[in-house]
């Protein structure tokens, strides 16, 4: 039995439409990020009550807190642009501290004990220089995780530092708390040129606490774009075989990134859940 879930926000900002699609397609748990319009570190206390009673409800369960936690700049002189953060502004270093203590009061509202992080706006490549200074910024989050029982999972994502198995590898060697995992994404990895599956996946199987699944190929011009769910270049039965040959325990999370020309994000979600659980059966793995 295979541990399922969606991103709500893949499908809709409307909740409760996103919870019963959720619970239409099979999925099990849901992931939160956002919704109605907003990340959901900034939610109200009445419309985190009212997420939660939708969530019990649909007899969902959560699977983390996806936080943007760390999405932001490395160096106060980096006046970049931001990029994705998920309908929250550009924070300071103090500040992200405090989405993390707000992140660890949503995993316990919601029973879950995983939140997100990810590792600072790429600028560059990563530096033994700038990972020691990243694994500074590390270490009080890494402390009140350990206190709050929370276990921190790093996202690799291409847009960050740390985007591929190579590069978290290069991150969890260096980190011996059990609090601290890593969030495995495919996708990732392969817009940075990293072959996902096997390469990236055998370097860093021992810390996933948790997969995101989204698939990717390129465009006539050889620009990495994503794509449904088994029509792009990630190995993904064979990556879906090995995590059950490896025991993996946790949820794999379908985050699609993906909308059909002149199409939805609920009709990208529906065609790469349709996708993931194709290649689900091809191996004999049954949905929960």
């Amino acid at each position: 039995m295979c541990k399922v879930g969606i991103f709500p926000d893949e499908i809709s900002q409307d909740f409760e439409y996103a919870l019963a699609v959720v619970k239409e397609l099979g999925a099990g748990y849901a992931e939160l990020r956002s919704m109605w319009g907003k990340n959901l570190v900034d939610l109200s206390s009445s419309e985190l009550e009212k997420a939660k009673e939708l969530i019990k409800k649909s007899n969902l369960k959560v699977s983390i807190i996806a936080s943007p936690f760390f999405k932001c700049h490395l160096k106060k002189k980096e006046a970049r642009k931001s990029r994705d953060t998920y309908l929250i502004q550009e924070k300071s270093y103090s500040e992200h501290l405090r989405i993390l203590e707000r992140s660890f009061e949503l995993a316990k509202m919601f029973d879950t004990n995983i939140v997100r992080t990810f590792s600072f706006w790429r600028r560059g490549n990563l530096s033994e220089e700038i990972l020691q200074e990243i694994l500074q910024r590390f270490e009080v989050p890494i402390k009140r995780a350990e206190e709050e029982n929370i276990v921190l999972a790093l996202e690799n994502e291409h847009e960050c530092f740390i985007g591929n198995g190579e590069e978290s590898r290069r991150f969890l060697d260096r980190i011996s708390s059990k609090n601290v995992g890593l969030i495995w994404d495919p996708g990732n990895a392969y817009f940075l040129g990293e072959v996902p599956y096997p390469d990236g996946y055998e370097l860093i199987k021992d810390r996933i606490v948790h997969v995101h699944i989204k698939d990717a190929g390129k465009d006539k011009k050889g620009k990495p774009i994503w794509l449904p769910v088994g029509r792009g270049e990630i190995n993904f039965k064979g990556q879906l075989q090995a995590l059950r040959e490896d025991n993996f325990s946790g949820v794999i999370s379908l985050e699609t990134h993906y909308a059909p020309k002149g199409g939805s994000q609920e009709e990208g979600t529906r065609e790469s859940f349709s996708g993931m659980k194709s290649i689900l059966q091809s191996l004999g793995i049954e949905i929960g």
